[in-house]
């Protein structure tokens, strides 16, 4: 008689409490920063004993990259929640505005704290960035295909989306003050893209 395996109840445990962990972590960079987000601090607002943290993460280096990767994570799933299979240009920019819109505070925080953070944090955001980019190209070249935009460097419109988000975010506190730049100035940044792309 065959056995079928189920996770026990240790290992659910175990896995619940990873992620007691890692939503803690997020609730504190949003809070204080990656730098406030000590092994600490996280410990402390996930209501564990600070020993807990590094049953799950052997270093302060490998929990700041899951983090980052939890961020990564849900940016790209909200990416993928397009209504088309082949979406158009338009249709990508307003996903990566509706994923940087909710995930705006913490993800303004990743990027001013980037070149603080660990080699392997820093080569998940550019993977995350290089995702984008790569969904606007595909999108751009289906467009240029059908006649609908004038011919550029896909490259450089891509870089030009990612530069053009990061610097708003970066300086929420000029373009927005006290309140989403993105929801301020998301439409703006859009327009800009288009008319960049129109023939």
């Amino acid at each position: 008689m065959q056995s079928t395996s189920h996770p026990t109840s240790r290992t659910l445990q175990r896995a619940a409490t990873r992620r007691q962990l890692l939503d803690a972590g997020l609730r504190v960079v949003a809070e204080c920063g990656f730098a406030g987000a000590t092994t600490a601090a996280i410990a402390q607002a996930s209501g564990k004993a600070h020993g807990t943290v590094f049953v799950h993460f052997r270093t302060r280096d490998e929990l700041v990259e899951e983090l980052v990767g939890e961020i990564g994570s849900a940016m790209s799933n909200r990416l993928s929640e397009t209504t088309s299979s082949e979406p158009g240009l338009a249709e990508v920019v307003d996903a990566h505005l509706a994923a940087l819109a909710e995930h705006e505070v913490i993800y303004a925080r990743l990027l001013d704290e980037l070149s603080t953070l660990p080699a392997s944090a820093r080569a998940r955001v550019f993977a995350l960035q290089s995702g984008i980019g790569w969904r606007l190209r595909q999108a751009y070249e289906r467009a240029l295909a059908r006649g609908e935009v004038r011919a550029l460097d896909p490259v450089a419109l891509s870089n030009t989306w990612i530069a053009l988000t990061n610097h708003h975010l970066l300086n929420r506190d000029l373009f927005a003050p006290g309140a989403s730049v993105i929801a301020a100035r998301g439409a703006s940044l859009k327009s800009h893209l288009l008319d960049i792309t129109r023939r």
